[in-house]
């Protein structure tokens, strides 16, 4: 199998004026059961020497009418009530692509009990208030230029799929779920730093809204092993990961699919991003855009992929977030890459060009694939 193996459909992705039209489709309802357990709990981790159990207080705090639980827990200050992560790993193209299955669906999936949306609910209030300046006049808290970025708050197929991550190197950003137990982010995303200080963690919460999932409080998942490429260096066309999760998520929410991208696709407004920017309400809430288009690509030979964009805005926390689009007349969502990072191009004699770009190429799907095929359900 070449380096530069393609994944996916050649043919173009479904326009968006074309997915809009499309009638949202109810679900049958009947929630797994397994999704329903962890909505009514949520689960902490605590680190212990060999054979010793952790004490676990709890505290009746009476009040009138009801009875207020306090629960007690010791937590170790390097784990922080996370679930440490197993392996963490980078590698070169040709392993991954040794370890491949043939016959991997590159296809999403939904599951029968969910209701599917062509556009998410848009969140009520949805607009910034302005602020009056000394002078009298309006004025707005910060300029987004040529912005279509709308937060929204739906856990309906496919936009509860994707979440904010957590790392135990203290950031946060944006995933996707790829697979039963598969979720796709940024390489940068990773907490590489975490490594050599014993112990490391990762977490994705899938339809994160101001805290919690919107599926339930307990509907999230710490990471059990991480795989990345392997430069050599920090190269933004093969800025991507791939996540295995404890808790197989994917089985119960459904999952996108991914497709390479052709260069035949520039500057067609096919496009979709979901993601946790900085800029509104502090990442505790999901924004999208749609309809941004790419504007340039710069690839290599072993499978890496930058895609340009000078319309879609991002920001802080839209790290690892989805660049998406629609197949099979709209029913059909897949992802060709992720947010990457920020560049300023120079152009002869006197100009530039401020973009932002998306990790993708032949590569990324590959990564995708392999997933798939060596972290099943």
């Amino acid at each position: 199998m070449a380096t530069n193996h393609f994944i996916g459909d050649n043919a173009s992705p479904t326009p968006l004026t074309k997915v809009m039209r499309q009638r949202a489709i109810s679900g049958n309802g009947k929630i797994p059961e397994a999704l329903k357990r962890m909505a009514m709990q949520r689960s902490i981790y605590i680190e212990s020497k060999a054979g010793k159990k952790p004490v676990v207080d709890i505290e009746s705090m009476h009040k009138a009418g009801h009875d207020i639980w306090r629960i007690n827990v010791p937590v170790d200050d390097n784990l922080r009530g996370a679930r440490p992560g197993l392996t963490l790993e980078r590698h070169p193209a040709s392993k991954y692509l040794k370890e491949i299955k043939k016959d991997v669906s590159f296809k999403s999936h939904r599951p029968e009990w969910i209701d599917v949306s062509p556009v998410p609910r848009i969140k009520a209030g949805n607009t910034i208030q302005p602020m009056r300046r000394f002078k009298g006049n309006r004025s707005e808290p910060l300029w987004v230029y040529d912005s279509a970025r709308f937060a929204f708050e739906d856990s309906a197929w496919p936009w509860g799929l994707v979440g904010r991550i957590f790392n135990s190197d203290g950031y946060s950003g944006t995933g996707t779920l790829i697979g039963p137990r598969l979720v796709v982010t940024a390489g940068h995303m990773v907490p590489w730093a975490s490594v050599s200080a014993g112990s490391w963690w990762v977490k994705f919460v899938p339809a994160y809204f101001n805290g919690s999932s919107l599926y339930g409080a307990g509907v999230e998942s710490y990471v059990s092993d991480t795989r990345g490429y392997n430069t050599g260096g920090n190269v933004t066309g093969y800025d991507w990961a791939v996540l295995r999760l404890y808790e197989p998520l994917g089985s119960s929410l459904g999952y996108m699919g991914y497709n390479s991208y052709s260069d035949d696709w520039n500057n067609q407004p096919y496009w979709s991003n979901i993601g946790y920017p900085g800029d509104i309400d502090n990442a505790e809430e999901p924004a999208f855009q749609q309809g941004f288009t790419i504007n340039d690509t710069d690839g290599d030979s072993d499978g890496g992929e930058e895609l340009e964009t000078e319309n879609c805005d991002l920001n802080h926390g839209n790290s690892g977030g989805p660049m998406f689009a629609w197949w099979n007349s709209g029913t059909d969502p897949r992802i060709v890459g992720v947010v990457s990072g920020q560049e300023t191009e120079y152009k002869f004699p006197f100009s530039s060009r401020n973009d932002n770009v998306f990790a993708s190429g032949n590569g990324f799907v590959n990564l995708c694939a392999w997933g798939r095929s060596n972290w099943p359900a």
